[in-house]
């Protein structure tokens, strides 16, 4: 073993390894040694720097406060807590409305308006890791509302068309019932807006609609729907096997709306939960143009807010 002398440094700041002056990268992980840059847009940073003044990425882990490596959105030691080591099925079915949830693996990505071409409340694009989870292959549909509720609030009927109408609370009793159709078996809830986003770009690619750039083969929206929503699953869906995400309706999220929570998001599994009277909504609706389609897009309305262009899809949780 080489004893420690005035060339050896001390540790590398990713994986700890024991290191000398002279060289350029760790011999353990790989890890550039020559200059500190941001791990996504490869800006330089400095030492002192939690996250890129450039691109708003964080730059040391949260949880382990290790500088995260060029080429990861995430830390390399803290990320194989979600990773996916599941052997999932990869459509689940609930026996009681018939709904399909389609399995989204864990990863990383780069949440937000990576086209650059929303607002203000779509920035800071930042790293987020996502843990595994099922979400609805369609919006919930009038015929799976029915099998639990009592009345039909939507304006345009059909079975197979999504059910809208229906408030933030609304969706919270629907939920109630469908737990316990279940016999609690299973634990049911909307999506938070991260997630949604995850999913909606294909398990978290740079895609501007739920499933490529164009609108139009994935969307029914002002320019195609004839203003009225549509049957689930009539457009191509994503690179997950998901329909409707962008278009048809919007879709309630968990998330309490804020302005300004991109810049506030924790880098693992982001939850906005804090008091406010609304609520996030995703995708777009028939009413509306390709723009408030995209991916990226947020809105929001009060939880008790209704209308004919917002229905919700749900989560099941693994």
């Amino acid at each position: 073993m080489d004893r420690p002398n005035s060339t050896e440094r001390s540790n590398c700041p990713v994986c700890g390894e024991s290191l000398r002056e002279s060289w350029k990268m760790c011999p353990a992980c790989e890890t550039p040694l020559t200059s500190l840059l941001c791990p996504q847009c490869a800006q330089p940073v400095k030492e002192n720097w939690r996250r890129c003044p450039e691109c708003a990425t964080r730059l040391l882990c949260e949880a382990c406060l290790r500088r995260i490596p060029p080429g990861h959105a995430g830390c390399p030691v803290c990320e194989p807590r979600f990773a996916d080591t599941s052997t999932a099925q990869p459509v689940r079915a609930e026996p009681i409305t018939g709904m399909e949830f389609v399995y989204v693996p864990a990863g990383s990505f780069m949440m937000g308006d990576t086209f650059d071409e929303g607002i203000a409340n779509e920035r800071p694009v930042h790293a987020v890791r996502m843990a595994a989870f099922y979400i609805g292959k369609y919006p919930v549909t009038q015929a799976q509302w029915g099998r639990l509720m009592s009345d039909n609030p939507s304006k345009f009927k059909g079975d197979s068309h999504p059910v809208e109408q229906v408030a933030w609370d609304d969706v919270q009793a629907f939920i109630v019932k469908l737990t316990q159709a279940n016999q609690e078996k299973y634990e049911f809830r909307l999506p938070s807006e991260a997630e949604w986003e995850y999913a909606a770009r294909s398990g978290g690619k740079k895609e501007r609609y739920a499933g490529g750039d164009e609108a139009h083969p994935v969307a029914w929206f002002e320019e195609n729907s004839g203003s009225t929503t549509h049957p689930v699953g009539t457009k191509i869906p994503n690179g997950l096997g998901l329909f409707d995400m962008s278009g048809n309706v919007w879709e309630w999220c968990r998330d309490t709306f804020r302005a300004d929570a991109y810049e506030f998001h924790p880098q693992a599994d982001p939850v906005c939960s804090g008091n406010g009277p609304d609520r996030v909504i995703r995708g777009g609706g028939w009413n509306l143009d390709a723009w408030s389609a995209r991916c990226a897009r947020r809105f929001s309305y009060p939880a008790d807010f209704f209308g004919s262009a917002l229905g919700f899809r749900l989560v099941m949780v693994c």
